[in-house]
């Protein structure tokens, strides 16, 4: 009997510390998934080739001197519409219109209607200008939820692990006390099951997770954060509005200061570490699963912001139908 009871009690000693070390493996560090192994490399969310812009096609920067030498569109355009002709490109062109509208002969004629076919122009263009930058913005939020969804899988799955893992230790621990005879015995399996399973509960709840090396050269978040005079990655038009006060419903602030603020406070809880700031402002770095929804959180918002310009695009367009 005695012989028997010792080799349960060598057996589980075996058994424990198996177990232990099959479950201490499992709560090493996560590793950093390299950028080659999803092609991370590659932006395929970038546009194929850069657009250059000339200095036709950049708006009148000086708004207030616009608006006070302005005696003609006053008198049918609202300030925010004149402001955005300006944005548009159309802004010369509206002028044009507006003699031509006077002009009741056959040539004045002729010439409003092309003026009219050139605002089309230029409207179509700013279009594909917004649709361009909300469509690399959109690729960007899906691709950062993807690579946040893998990185969750494998966290999830890691867990699983290492929650079953510790009720087979504490099973195992209880059962190696009961058989244990010697009360030296008991106590060390008991604080070392009883360390075990409180090491695992811990990195249960709070786990290290996976990683992925994730680099953006072209990052649409780190304009809108810096804010230049000129933007690399935003068209003239669309860098315009983003940054006059003119087009916010309280005119306090721009566009692009109202998203900096909801970014601070929501996303970044009224704290941004330089570390944040480097990581997802410039060229990227080692990102973490909920590091991945942020940046994907903030994609998506500066993409609504975008598509909402659309709105002031439609009330121009039905101020120019209803005065030309």
């Amino acid at each position: 009997m005695s012989t028997f009871v010792l080799m349960m009690n060598k057996g589980l000693s075996v058994l424990v510390y198996s177990i232990a070390v099959v479950l201490m493996v499992s709560c090493k560090t996560a590793g950093i998934i390299s950028a080659t192994q999803f092609n991370l490399h590659q932006d395929y969310c970038a546009p194929t080739s850069v657009n250059s812009y000339s200095a036709s096609n950049f708006p009148v920067a000086n708004t207030d001197s616009l608006l006070a030498q302005d005696t003609l569109l006053k008198q049918y355009f609202s300030t925010h519409f004149i402001l955005m002709a300006n944005g548009t490109g159309t802004l010369k062109l509206l002028y044009g219109a507006m003699d031509c509208k006077r002009d009741t002969s056959l040539r004045g004629r002729i010439r409003m209607v092309e003026i009219k076919n050139e605002i089309q122009q230029r409207i179509t263009l700013f279009r594909t200008e917004l649709d361009g930058v909300a469509a690399e913005l959109d690729c960007q939020g899906e691709r950062c939820d993807q690579l946040a969804s893998y990185l969750d899988d494998l966290n999830r799955k890691r867990n699983t692990r290492l929650t079953i893992g510790s009720i087979i230790l504490g099973s195992v621990t209880t059962v190696a006390i009961v058989v244990a005879h010697n009360g030296n015995a008991q106590n060390t399996i008991s604080i070392a099951g009883g360390l075990l399973t409180a090491g695992l509960g811990a990195t249960t709840i709070n786990p290290a997770g996976k990683k992925v090396n994730y680099e953006h050269t072209r990052n649409l978040l780190e304009d809108i954060w810096f804010t230049p005079q000129h933007s690399r990655v935003y068209p003239p038009s669309v860098w315009y509005i983003l940054t006059n006060r003119n087009f916010t419903n309280n005119k306090d602030v721009t566009l692009v200061e109202s998203i900096k603020k909801r970014w601070t406070e929501f996303q970044f809880n009224n704290h941004v570490d330089s570390a944040k700031v480097k990581l997802l402002f410039h060229g990227g770095g080692i990102y973490t699963a909920d590091d991945l929804h942020t940046r994907s959180n903030m994609l998506n918002q500066l993409q609504s912001t975008i598509r909402s310009v659309n709105q002031d695009l439609q009330g121009l367009l039905l101020a120019m139908d209803h005065n030309l």
